[in-house]
């Protein structure tokens, strides 16, 4: 089923809808509330949050790209959920214990010199992805941001899985060059 009969599932209010995004982007969506959340009980209270969402907004909302719209709605849903979950690991609006209170009991996290690569290292890998050609940039995107399967690539652009396996090799090979290039392994 295409993305734009499961809209029109939304719009005539058939419950059909819920299942066919479910079975079709509840596994991206997992991925993507991962990030935020670090339990999978509370990952999948909010891939259930978002399939809620999806029946509440469409319509009105008029997605284009359905899975872009489920996605944003995913992340949103769970950067709240995460931010929630500190407001209450913090007292829930109770003021916390002055930090100069805690005095040396409170260890660095990182140096400044840690940060500082960090900040180098990410300005020199978005340097790196902006010389990539498009179809580079959105295979190595997609791995390794999205972390998309190379087979999923594959069938989600109409790429043969070799195609995509070696062009990620050779895009990791050049940014390994790259960086050492830089300075920065």
């Amino acid at each position: 089923m295409t993305d734009q009969q499961i809209i029109s599932l939304f719009h005539a209010r058939d419950e059909r809808a819920l299942s066919e995004v479910s079975a079709r982007y509840a596994a991206l969506c997992m991925r993507v509330v991962r990030r935020h959340l670090r339990s999978t009980e509370d990952a999948e209270e909010c891939v259930s949050d978002v399939m809620m969402k999806l029946w509440q907004q469409i319509p009105p909302a008029e997605p284009v790209n359905l899975e872009a719209f489920i996605v944003t709605l995913a992340q949103r849903t769970a950067i709240d959920k995460a931010k929630r979950m500190q407001a209450q690991k913090r007292g829930g609006g109770i003021a916390p214990a002055s930090l100069e209170a805690l005095g040396d009991s409170l260890a660095a996290r990182e140096t400044v010199e840690d940060a500082v690569h960090y900040r180098l290292l990410t300005a020199a890998v978005e340097c790196f992805l902006d010389a990539l050609s498009d179809d580079d940039q959105t295979i190595f995107v997609e791995r390794y941001h999205n972390e998309t399967a190379p087979r999923d690539i594959a069938r989600k652009f109409g790429l043969s899985g070799v195609h995509v396996r070696k062009s990620l090799m050779r895009t990791r090979r050049r940014l390994k060059a790259f960086l050492k290039e830089e300075g920065l392994l």
